[in-house]
């Protein structure tokens, strides 16, 4: 009996084990997206390259580092990751430091998009410079790429 109820445990493990994995969302989209950057529809970095890194079942970190516009944009965005039938959200929200002539100017950015099963992905991720002269405002720019 007691050599019964040890091997209905191991099974047991095994199965909670399989159903963790399968709801490892984050481990499904890890990886190297390549494509390209838009900005009203126009391509502005037509060769651009997001890494999304597995933190825990739930939760990735998508980073970037491309020039958009002649500004170096290297963004490091901790986010949400959910599933809906074979199509992942990503979103989150985080600053990172430009450069205007010496100062360092923390900027927000909003990451939100999806990928799907087959690696496709539509990012989102907008930007809002402040200050009121020329470079400043909201920006909206498209990553549309696939997973390598």
């Amino acid at each position: 009996m007691v050599c019964l109820s040890a091997l209905w445990i191991g099974f047991t493990a095994c199965s909670d084990k399989n159903e963790k994995d399968k709801d490892d969302y984050a481990q499904a989209i890890a990886g190297t997206y390549k494509g390209s950057l838009q900005m009203g529809g126009m391509p502005i970095v037509p060769e651009a390259q997001i890494t999304v890194a597995r933190d825990d079942n739930r939760h990735a970190t998508l980073k970037m580092n491309e020039t958009v516009l002649g500004m170096s944009v290297n963004i490091e965005c901790k986010t949400d990751v959910t599933s809906t039938s074979g199509q992942y959200r990503i979103a989150g929200n985080t600053t990172f430091n430009m450069d205007a002539g010496g100062t360092s100017i923390p900027v927000p950015v909003v990451v939100d998009g999806t990928i799907d099963d087959a690696g496709k992905s539509t990012i989102n991720i907008n930007v809002e410079v402040p200050g009121t002269g020329e470079g400043a405002g909201a920006f909206a720019i498209v990553f549309d790429g696939q997973r390598q």
